[in-house]
């Protein structure tokens, strides 16, 4: 597979897409998407929506501040040390035959980040038994250029990966809409502000919104549009930063990732940045807000620079339970 970039939306992008994202929602992100691939060719001149790990040669600064130190390839090695965990989710109205159903959440894969990576997240995956896989976003490394090397990647996960009911995705802020296309021929299915059931009548319905942190395309309405009152509600989104309008609108549980747990982290796993506008408490692991369950993964792969410290790459599955079955908590598996 050839590597493939683009800075705005091919005429068959549009044309693949109609019918499910606005005319002006696609015009929205794919217009920010060839700013940012300017503004990111000008090395941040110009005005736009600040973002730290984008700021031209911090990532390179912290990467230099490793080597020099020697920390490096402890770092790497790390990111490349994926632990799988295992969250409990109890789930008020769930059907007595879902109830034990496994989710299993890959976020923030970045998948060409480092050459290991695709074949040290398979080999995990052979190993975890699940129903249905979710996706929370973020695919390639970098923000722009090619994304071959990280659609060659998911062909490696998807070679170990296929649930039962399905593998659903949604877009990252690393993510152009030309990357749905090529991943739903592969057997992914996106929700971008959709949902669908998960199984048969009285299931939990999936719902998944378009990136909400950088490109600003989220639409909450249009992804619950249709879901049956009473029905409980998986919501997929990139970041943490729209709990408090899913928990006004009754969903049941927010899947997200994005802040990489801090990815590199002070003694005690204290983030140093989360680069996500929310509460910390919202940032890692297990959450609520209200009636709203949570989990903010802490990512498979790494960003900016291939290394983490006080903060290991995850693979999380998500077991719902009838009502207060299982109290929830997370569990290391390996």
């Amino acid at each position: 597979m050839g590597e493939r970039e683009s800075a705005t939306a091919r005429p068959d992008v549009w044309h693949y897409l109609a019918g499910r994202l606005p005319a002006e929602h696609l015009s929205q992100r794919t217009l920010a998407q060839a700013e940012h691939v300017a503004w990111m060719l000008a090395r941040g001149r110009g005005r736009l929506r600040l973002h730290l790990e984008e700021i031209p040669g911090c990532n390179e600064f912290v990467g230099t501040v490793l080597r020099l130190t020697g920390t490096l390839a402890a770092g790497v090695a790390n990111a490349l040390r994926l632990e799988v965990r295992e969250h409990q989710v109890p789930i008020p109205g769930l059907p007595a035959g879902l109830d034990g159903l496994r989710i299993l959440q890959l976020s923030d894969l970045h998948l060409d980040g480092h050459p290991d990576l695709p074949g040290v997240i398979a080999q995990r995956l052979a190993t975890v038994r699940c129903d249905v896989a979710v996706l929370t976003g973020d695919y390639r490394f970098l923000t722009t250029g090619p994304f071959g090397r990280a659609l060659q990647g998911m062909e490696q996960l998807l070679a170990v990966l296929s649930p039962p009911l399905g593998v659903h995705a949604i877009l990252g802020n690393h993510d152009f809409v030309e990357m749905v296309q090529p991943l739903e021929e592969m057997g992914v299915r996106f929700l971008l502000n959709e949902n669908r059931a998960l199984d048969g009548p009285g299931s939990p319905f999936l719902a998944g919104l378009d990136d909400t942190h950088y490109y600003g395309t989220a639409d909450l309405d249009k992804a619950l549009a249709g879901v049956p009152a009473g029905l409980p509600v998986v919501l997929l989104v990139h970041s943490p930063e729209l709990i408090r309008e899913a928990a006004a609108r009754g969903c049941a549980l927010y899947l997200t990732g994005h802040t990489h747990g801090g990815q590199i982290c002070l003694p005690g796993g204290i983030p140093i940045i989360t680069n996500a506008r929310c509460p910390r408490r919202y940032c890692s692991g297990p959450w609520r807000a209200g009636a709203l369950q949570g989990y903010t993964s802490t990512g498979c792969g790494s960003s900016g620079v291939f290394a983490r410290f006080g903060c290991a790459p995850e693979i999380t599955v998500h077991v719902l339970r009838r009502g207060d079955a299982r109290a929830p908590g997370v569990t290391g598996t390996a």
